[in-house]
């Protein structure tokens, strides 16, 4: 692979140029490994920003990009190539600028929508909450009442936001601990202070805040919640049985899905949002790109790159369509799951303004330069 400074920097000008010689270097070698997951923002040389959320997704994918140009990523001769959908390469990311021994920033000589100049990749993090932002610096961590020892733990966890009407107890009913395949943390909303006896694993009390953000605080970097493979975020409202939950995520892990839900039943008192998410008879797992926020079931590589969406997030309208565009909308590790039919208890907006989390949702797309294509089935 011919260097940055030998292949592309007579096609600049002086400025251009003084700028690189000034700030950057060669690219080092780079792993598929390491850049997958990462955030970027993408501009040029001239300071003009073209997108200001990319993802590294896994297995190739750009997310929360629509464009032909920039449809797949790679490492070749440990670089970082874009490649449009065709299979070409757009943009060869050459040069680096590297601070305390890592790389913030990739720049690389191409050209793009016919416009010829030297593309940046800039390391970015989720974009602050547009409402309601935490304050930069203040660290937000969770406390556990009640954590099992170390080491005791199964594959699979269920995380669920919980008050004394919450319909989690009857998620073990008909199955016992030498069959459950799942752990369960409750992070406590009422204001008494929880027994422990309403978690047989993890037990947290977050009173008066809705679903998200004490979510998001579970998962701080060393949380001992990471250490699972796939992660269910249900409402409290669901009722399902705890063979249900297996089945879940044993399907789950079985088609590799990095985002997927079970779907809802189509009988009276079963709150129906989108008609995408209606069980079909007949279906294992049907691939969809669409998941509801009502019961997300992460891989840990995908709630890793979709965490930071819900930190501050009060509705949480609109994460549902952000998080397959963060994943690069896999068409085969999406689903909903036919098999594992549950029922949502409660009507849409029963506890929060619409009108609000719509006003929400549409700030929050904008942060992240989300463009809303319309799916089939979705409301």
């Amino acid at each position: 692979m011919t260097s940055f400074a030998a292949s592309n920097l007579q096609t600049l000008s002086h400025a251009e140029r003084v700028a690189i010689a000034e700030q950057w270097s060669d690219a080092p070698p780079l792993q598929a490994e390491i850049l997958s997951g990462t955030f970027w923002q993408l501009g040029d040389l001239n300071g003009r920003q073209l997108l200001p959320f990319l993802v590294l997704a896994p297995e190739g994918m750009v997310g929360n990009v629509f464009h032909r140009s920039l449809d797949h990523w790679c490492v070749a001769d440990g670089k970082l190539c874009i490649l449009d959908d065709r299979g070409m390469p757009t943009i060869v990311f050459t040069a680096a600028r590297i601070i305390n021994s890592s790389v913030v920033t990739l720049a690389g000589h191409a050209v793009l929508d016919g416009v010829e100049a030297v593309y940046i990749l800039n390391l970015v993090d989720h974009p602050p909450h547009p409402v309601a932002p935490t304050p930069p610096h203040m660290e937000r961590r969770a406390k556990f009442i009640k954590r099992p020892p170390a080491g005791a733990r199964r594959a699979n966890l269920v995380v669920v936001r919980a008050n004394g009407s919450s319909l989690h107890p009857r998620w073990f009913e008909g199955i016992g601990d030498n069959t459950r395949t799942w752990d369960l943390c409750v992070s406590w909303y009422g204001n008494e202070i929880p027994d422990a006896s309403v978690s047989p694993e993890y037990l947290t009390h977050a009173p008066n805040q809705r679903k998200f953000k004490p979510i998001f605080d579970l998962f701080y970097d060393d949380s001992p919640l990471w250490n699972y493979d796939r992660i269910w975020l249900p409402d409290d409202d669901l009722r399902c049985s705890g063979s249900d939950l297996n089945r879940m995520f044993h399907l789950s892990r079985k088609y590799g899905l990095d985002l997927a839900q079970p779907s809802l039943r189509q009988e009276p008192g079963c709150h129906i949002n989108h008609p995408i998410t209606a069980q079909r008879q007949g279906s294992d797992v049907r691939f969809e790109p669409f998941v509801e926020i009502m019961c997300p079931l992460f891989s840990r590589r995908a709630l890793r790159i979709c965490i930071g969406s819900i930190k501050d997030a009060v509705s949480g309208y609109g994460l549902d369509h952000l998080w397959p565009s963060f994943l690069g909308r896999p068409a085969t590790r999406m689903g909903i799951i036919d098999s594992v039919g549950i029922v949502h208890t409660r009507p849409i907006g029963a506890s929060y303004d619409v009108r609000s989390a719509i006003a929400e949702q549409a700030a929050l797309w904008q942060s992240y330069g989300f463009q809303y294509r319309p799916i089939p089935g979705v409301n």
